[in-house]
């Protein structure tokens, strides 16, 4: 770490410590202000709390993505200096800046700058008559125990497809960038009092991540982050980058990662959409491709429209592909994971083109799509409408010998239904027939069957409120 001197006074230049140091291309600019109001008096109007911030840990973070300074001055907070830094995070607890200090942090925020509070970060402040409309909320209370290990969520509605007439659902940039994840951490509970309260993650159905608009700046609040053990988490570091990402203007580049690629071609073009997210939709994004580490099995390329493509060499194995999306403001890459397959190995449905067509679907969310009966993830599932009959249609792309069939069934299974199959989609053969299904996994057996096309014809429920729902259709040669 080294004292920097770029700020107009000396004095409280002094204070600022530079946690990284920028080379090359300009970064944007992060100030953290960290500390404890509780120290080294006990406030009578706050609990005796104490907490440990780790701010290196956090600029190690973020070093490839911004330029951070840290502090424990609260007379940073003036328009001068603020004009130097394009977010301010607050990493710390219980800190009361004096009125000039609270009007100079929402003129930075109302004129287009971003605050980040990280965990108990959005404790400091509460001496603000405008903290609740600066933070969107309140906070109302931590855990009882020890940090737990619990699953987080990216997304606004984990536990409810169904859209409200008065608010549009969209899911919000970082979460579509960021995968679910578990972690071991502490869940602070927070109140939300405006309706711009926009959740980007959430655990055991707390927000535990979002923001709202402020004036022409964004606040965002990232509750997670305990300890070390917890700011070590792959989930957590990639909520917070992105995060920042997202407030700056920096593109997001978003793709999902191909499905199992059989050989069964060399080629497959569009395999999966590419997205850069930016904070002006109008601002140009420009995608490439970066480090692929397997050569020898195969070759991603980005067409001039923006499309991704890959020829493969025939050989199996799996790799990695690194995609850049850059803007003005930026870059930023992700890595997908590659998998090439002998043609007929495995969970033919699996492979990448196959296509999955249903009767009906529970509602318009992806959470009940039916390209989820074939995605490979045993946590996506399909779900139908409250109807007695349901059918699955899954198109292998080609004939395979197929022997094998396996349903991983969510609650609302089916106790009678078929499984047939067919070459051209008609004509359909019955390979099984159960009468009383246990839901759960089946896995089915027949003599091998030259089939293209697998349909499962669901024909009675095991329970009458719902539909069919299904977490996943494998189809084997044997």
């Amino acid at each position: 770490m080294k004292v920097t001197y770029r700020l107009a006074t000396i004095f409280i230049a002094a204070t600022v410590l530079s946690l990284t140091k920028c080379y090359g291309q300009a970064k944007p600019k992060v100030l953290i202000i960290t500390g404890n109001g509780n120290v080294p008096v006990q406030k009578p109007e706050y609990p005796p709390w104490r907490h440990a911030f780790q701010n290196n840990k956090v600029a190690e973070i973020l070093r490839e993505v911004t330029d951070v300074d840290s502090t424990t001055d609260l007379r940073m907070l003036n328009d001068g200096t603020l004009a130097n830094y394009d977010v301010l995070i607050s990493n710390s607890i219980f800190l009361t800046p004096d009125t000039a200090q609270l009007a100079a942090l929402e003129r930075f925020i109302v004129n287009g700058k971003c605050l980040l509070t990280l965990h108990c970060g959005l404790l400091s402040f509460l001496n603000w008559d405008k903290y609740e409309q600066v933070m969107g909320g309140i906070f109302i209370g931590g855990p009882s125990t020890e940090p737990e290990i619990f699953k987080v969520n990216t997304e606004n509605m984990e536990f409810w497809g169904y859209e409200y007439l008065f608010r549009k659902f969209a899911r919000h940039p970082v979460s579509s960038v960021v995968d679910d994840f578990i972690t071991t951490d502490e869940l602070y509970y927070f109140q939300p009092s405006t309706p711009e309260f926009h959740v980007i993650a959430r655990a055991e159905n707390h927000p535990v991540m979002w923001w709202h608009p402020v004036g022409k700046g964004k606040v965002m609040s990232l509750t997670l982050g305990h300890d070390e053990l917890a700011k070590a988490s792959n989930g957590y570091q990639k909520l917070l980058i992105n995060g920042v990402r997202w407030l700056v203007g920096v593109p997001l580049v978003h793709a999902i990662a191909p499905k199992p690629i059989s050989n069964r071609q060399s080629t497959y073009e569009n395999i999966t959409a590419i997205h850069g997210y930016v904070k002006d939709p109008k601002a140009p994004v420009v995608f490439s491709v970066g480090e692929q580490t397997r050569p020898d099995l195969f070759n991603f390329t980005v067409s001039p429209d923006q499309k991704l493509h890959v020829s493969l060499t025939g050989k199996t194995g799996e790799g990695e592909v690194v995609l850049h999306a850059k803007s003005d403001a930026g870059i930023s890459s992700a890595a997908l994971a590659v998998k090439v397959v002998n043609d007929g190995e495995g969970n033919i449905a699996s492979y990448l083109g196959n296509r999955a067509a249903v009767s009906s679907n529970e509602n318009q969310s992806t959470l009940f799509d039916a390209a989820n009966l074939i995605d490979a993830d045993s946590t996506t599932r399909w779900s139908s409408t409250a109807a007695e009959s349901a059918w699955i249609t899954i198109d292998l792309q080609k004939v395979y010998p197929v022997g094998r069939v396996v349903l991983n069934w969510e609650a609302s299974y089916a106790s009678g239904y078929q499984v047939l199959v067919s070459e051209f989609g008609e004509n359909w053969q019955v390979v099984a027939d159960v009468r009383n299904g246990d839901g759960q996994q089946d896995e089915l057996t027949f003599p091998p069957v030259q089939a293209r096309f697998v349909k499962i014809l669901a024909q009675q429920r095991a329970a009458q409120k719902w539909g069919y729902s299904i977490y996943e259709v494998e189809v084997y040669k044997r």
